[in-house]
């Protein structure tokens, strides 16, 4: 498993090699157009781009292979209206205690939404988007976003795409902070790959631009079969005159559970380090779970007992738009203490 594994994993890097080459002849190409292409002014470009990639995880008596191809697609429709969406295919391939299960493809729509800047301080959502509850589903879930491929526990307490409205928006109170907020309502849909759940909610969040700090407090109650409410916080720090960011989550709840994870990452792009070290960052990070005391509801997915786990791991940009990673990880729950590694592979493309 581990031996094909690499041997795709070769192949995808030779083929970032391949594009990352192609790139560099049409940016040549582009640069010897004539004066007038290079004076002329496009405005309301469509864009796509998206990522490709390839996560392995190694655990005792499981090892899982996911590719996942994410394409993107931004439309601008004048300077008032944007239409953007990310269609996701995933597969997971997993052998288990000696033998491969039935290999399963994943194709959903991530978000198929247009977005009307009605004003300043005032954007209207209408379609499916992704939840805004905490961070990680808007921010950094995308594999080639993501610090370690693996995701938190806690996030798929809160991993949701929703269809319906969505009013969202920014707002300085004075020179050094900044008043955000995102409220939403999405109906119930049952479509296969582009299911969400009734549902209602709201984030607000605090930015300071000169600390580079952000915190953030979300609400959301389903108003499905299963009602009740989540909260969750959520804070960013991206140190000033170091290269460390800081990303940090925490979910509340009687029903699904609560829990929260912190995670540090620092680039190493200092001049003292060695010219092949500054593609590097180092990555940690912590979090647990706690279970509540009546079972977890079938629609989420969560650890069966109260769990906690370490990642440490490290990543490699090999060319701008190729990134490598590693990570070794110690899960602690009841009964089921193990060693979890994780290697990967994503490219980024645009076009």
């Amino acid at each position: 498993m581990k031996l094909r594994f690499l041997g795709v994993l070769i192949l995808l890097l030779f083929l970032g090699r391949i594009s990352t080459a192609q790139s560099a002849a049409d940016a040549s190409a582009a640069q010897n157009q004539g004066t007038s292409d290079s004076t002329r002014h496009f405005e309301g470009v469509p864009i796509i781009t998206g990522g490709i990639a390839l996560n392995a995880s190694f655990e005792p008596h499981e090892n899982n292979m996911n590719p996942v191809v994410a394409p993107i697609f931004l439309v601008p429709l004048g300077r008032r209206v944007l239409i953007e969406s990310e269609v996701e295919v995933e597969s997971d391939i997993t052998y288990s205690h000696r033998e491969y299960l039935p290999v399963t493809l994943t194709k959903s729509v991530e978000y198929a939404q247009l977005d009307f800047f009605a004003g300043k301080y005032l954007t209207i959502v209408a379609g499916r988007y992704a939840t805004p509850f905490n961070i990680y589903k808007e921010r950094f879930d995308a594999r080639w976003i993501r610090n370690l491929s693996a995701a938190p526990l806690i996030f798929p307490l809160g991993d949701s795409s929703s269809n319906g409205g969505q009013l969202r928006g920014a707002i300085p109170l004075s020179s050094s902070a900044q008043f955000s907020y995102a409220a939403y309502f999405s109906a119930q849909t049952t479509n296969v790959s582009a299911s969400s759940a009734r549902q209602s909610g709201l984030r607000t969040a605090l930015f300071f631009p000169g600390a580079r700090v952000e915190a953030g407090f979300s609400f959301n109650r389903l108003l499905g079969e299963n009602r009740f409410n989540r909260f969750g916080t959520d804070f960013t720090w991206n140190v000033r005159g170091l290269p460390l960011d800081i990303r940090s989550e925490a979910l509340f709840s009687k029903v699904v559970g609560n829990g929260y994870w912190i995670e540090g990452a620092y680039r190493f792009s200092g001049s003292r380090f060695p010219r092949w070290l500054r593609r590097s960052q180092a990555v940690v990070r912590g979090e647990q779970y706690f279970h509540p005391s009546e079972g977890v509801p079938a629609d989420f997915e969560a650890p069966e007992v109260d769990t906690t786990r370490l990642f440490g791991g490290w990543n490699y940009w090999i060319t701008d738009s190729v990134r490598a990673q590693v990570a070794y990880g110690r899960q602690f729950a009841t009964e089921n203490n193990h060693n979890i590694w994780t290697v990967g592979i994503s490219y980024r493309f645009v076009k």
